[in-house]
């Protein structure tokens, strides 16, 4: 699956926007690994930041096809190497 770039920079930008430091131990920095973005429902928030049209006007849920989630997913576990060949 392709990757769009500029989707990228936008879910890089909310990756650090919400980096945290936990307080096991000397503290690791990272996102909340239940709610990376805010909310339980991972692949909803990737697609609504950059902005992905809603395939539905069902509930939280139902409205993304599985394509959109799919592609969200794809996002969420390209995101480490899209950050490090960026910026390493």
């Amino acid at each position: 699956m392709e990757l769009r770039d500029a989707d990228m920079q936008k879910l890089a930008e909310a990756f650090f926007q919400n980096l945290q430091r936990d307080d096991c131990e000397f503290g690791a920095i990272g996102v909340d690994c239940k709610r990376p973005f805010g909310n339980s429902f991972v692949e909803g928030d990737i697609l609504t930041i950059i902005g992905a049209e809603r395939a539905g006007n069902d509930g939280e849920y139902d409205c993304w096809s599985e394509e959109q989630l799919e592609y969200a997913r794809a996002m969420y576990d390209g995101l480490i190497g899209w950050l490090q060949a960026k910026y390493i």
